[in-house]
């Protein structure tokens, strides 16, 4: 096994860049060429793994692990598995499950950042095309939360 010296890491870059077709392995979007890219590394065993963007190196990857070890799961599960299991999860269909209680005030809540305008031009893309200026923001996000509450129905 070889030690890379930075000027064979470089060369290491640009060969896994085109190795990897010039896309990140994580998230699959192009890179921004190999000299951007992150050099991604086990830090268990210090073997390279491929090409990030700085991003998904950061924060995807290496905050996810470090979260991971700060909950106590080192030695506990394996972070492979928790991820397959993860993204699984997320995929899972969950139309026929109820809603979350706090569902409708969360996205009410957004909608209520919103300008008024951006308000009347949301509901009347809902068909709620009687809607004008003459409603009071209040009144909108009670409207919003009374449609979005049928909606969910």
């Amino acid at each position: 096994m070889a030690v890379l010296t930075q000027r064979t890491l470089q060369q290491w870059k640009e060969t896994q860049y085109h190795k990897q077709g010039g896309k990140c392995i994580l998230c699959g979007l192009p890179l921004d060429s190999w000299q951007k890219a992150n050099a991604d590394h086990n830090h268990h065993t210090g073997n390279m793994r491929g090409l990030l963007h700085p991003l998904c190196n950061s924060v995807l990857e290496g905050k996810v692990a470090g979260l991971m070890y700060r909950a106590g799961l080192k030695g506990k599960a394996v972070f492979p598995t928790v991820l397959r299991n993860l993204a699984d999860y997320w995929e899972q269909d969950y139309d026929a499950e109820p809603v979350h209680p706090s569902f409708v005030n969360d996205t009410a809540k957004k909608f209520a950042r919103l300008t008024r305008e951006r308000m009347i031009k949301e509901l009347h893309d809902a068909g709620l095309t009687h809607i004008d200026r003459t409603y009071s923001k209040e009144e909108l996000i009670d409207i919003f939360k009374r449609e979005f509450k049928k909606q969910l129905a």
